[in-house]
């Protein structure tokens, strides 16, 4: 078992549908899948359940429910999901210094039958983003090529750090790379931040920029709304033959 969390602290970089499309690229490829929303805003539970689950994350990392009574099948693999009571009732159950391993534990006690494990991190460096962290082999990082990407990248650095540099977290951290998201090919701006990021890649993380962009296209939202994995909604689209090649980019990475 192998777990990536998708993880950058700006929100609407496209982590959620990252997660619900990759989540369906590797079940397609025959993989079992467990997808873990550790996001308050649930955008991934909301993407892949039609209904609200009757129990959520909170109360499996409360320790009130068990995995098995938790996880939720899907179109594309199974589902820890996500709901808002995550956010008001974080301070009570992230209490303990031992919370930020709980998820590792669980992963570690009750998931060894699946291949991959996707997580789908909040918009923020909190006790859920270290968790997620801590749990992890490898991190995926989306972003949009602009400007003020830059600054974002550079806060995920430190907090990745933090965690690589405590042998009690997780010294064995990989960042798998970098990827653009609302990819605009035709901006000279967007052109140019590839070779910004190349270079923030390196430094940082002693990782690189994917070859993999995923471009700006209504066929993303269109796929939300309609629930479906882009590759489902419109196979030929711009942006269902980009997450095929991002899965493909990763999954060679890490086999």
């Amino acid at each position: 078992m192998k777990v990536i969390s998708i993880f950058n602290q700006k929100g609407g970089v496209g982590k959620s549908t990252t997660a619900g499309n990759l989540m369906a690229e590797f079940s397609r490829r025959g993989k079992a899948i467990l997808g873990v929303d550790i996001d308050p805003q649930a955008h991934l539970t909301k993407f892949l359940l039609k209904n609200d689950a009757p129990v959520s994350i909170c109360e499996l990392l409360s320790g009130e429910e068990k995995f098995i009574d938790v996880a939720q099948g899907t179109l594309y693999g199974d589902l820890v999901p996500s709901d808002r009571s995550l956010a008001t009732r974080l301070n009570g159950i992230a209490n303990s210094p031992s919370f930020i391993f709980r998820l590792r534990q669980i992963l570690g006690d009750e998931c060894d039958t699946y291949d991959y494990v996707i997580i789908d991190c909040p918009p923020a460096v909190n006790q859920l983003t270290v968790a997620a962290l801590v749990a992890s082999d490898y991190i995926l990082i989306p972003t949009e090529a602009e400007y003020f990407s830059m600054d974002g990248v550079c806060e995920i650095s430190r907090t990745i750090a933090q965690v690589r540099e405590s042998k009690y977290l997780n010294p064995t951290l990989q960042v798998l790379g970098i990827f653009f998201t609302r990819y605009r090919s035709n901006l000279t701006i967007t052109r140019d931040m590839g070779d910004v990021m190349e270079k923030a890649a390196d430094e940082l993380f002693n990782s690189r920029v994917l070859k993999s962009r995923i471009p700006n296209t209504c066929d993303v939202p269109e796929s939300q709304a309609a629930r479906k994995a882009v590759a489902d909604y419109k196979a030929s689209s711009k942006a269902a033959i980009a997450y095929r090649a991002l899965a493909d980019e990763v999954l060679e990475a890490i086999a």
